[in-house]
């Protein structure tokens, strides 16, 4: 190895543990009660190395949130479908995801910093609508055109339902009471959920 890629390997390996950090730190305190000096000390580096590889406070939370928003997209996009029905899986997985302690506390301290987050909370609002919403409404659309008549507004309509059915026991909980569900209560109340929904849009239609 040159000393050039061994500066390389040295400086990504420094760059993705103040990530690690601020990410962590992030999720547990939020974005005002963190400092630059607790998150460098955190990364195991200088405050003067900090800065060197990003300007402020502001553009380290904005890495970490894309750094969250690329995992996310590398993860769905990645993971085949193991069983028939996709859309028990692709509930578990957005149930899971809205559950992880990390993506909770920085929902949180995106939406508790709103004088200087909006930009934030678009982000990942757009990304979310990319990841999960557009999926959960072409399943939902097939589902719908081979059991039902119901017409496209509809669609939407029950996607946006099964996912506010997902967010309420999941993502409000994080948010507000710092509680999440253990794995295999996770799994039974995804399928009570898409049970009670498949009745309401499938059987009484």
């Amino acid at each position: 190895m040159s000393l050039q890629e061994f500066r390389d390997v040295r400086a990504r390996t420094k760059r993705a543990n103040i990530l690690e950090a601020a990410s962590r730190l992030f999720a547990e305190r939020g974005f005002r009660d963190v400092s630059t000096a607790t998150l460098a000390a955190e990364a195991g580096v200088s405050t003067a190395t900090l800065y060197r590889y990003f300007e402020d406070k502001e553009a380290l939370f904005g890495a970490v949130v894309n750094a969250l928003v690329s995992d996310v997209i590398q993860a769905v996009s990645c993971a085949p479908y193991s069983s028939e029905d996709r859309l028990y899986e692709l509930s578990l997985r957005y149930a899971l995801l809205l559950s992880d302690p990390a993506v909770v506390g920085l929902i949180r301290a995106v939406v508790a910093d709103n004088q200087n987050s909006r930009g934030f909370r678009d982000r990942l609002a757009l990304h979310g609508s990319e990841i999960f919403a557009d999926e959960f409404d072409s399943e939902i659309t097939q589902l719908l055109s081979e059991q039902t008549a119901t017409e496209a507004p509809d669609v939407l309509q029950a996607s946006g339902e099964l996912r506010g059915a997902l967010e309420h026991f999941t993502l409000l909980p994080g948010l507000l009471f710092h509680e999440h569900l253990p794995h295999d209560e996770l799994e039974a109340t995804v399928e009570r959920t898409l049970a009670s929904w498949r009745r309401r849009w499938l059987e009484e239609r």
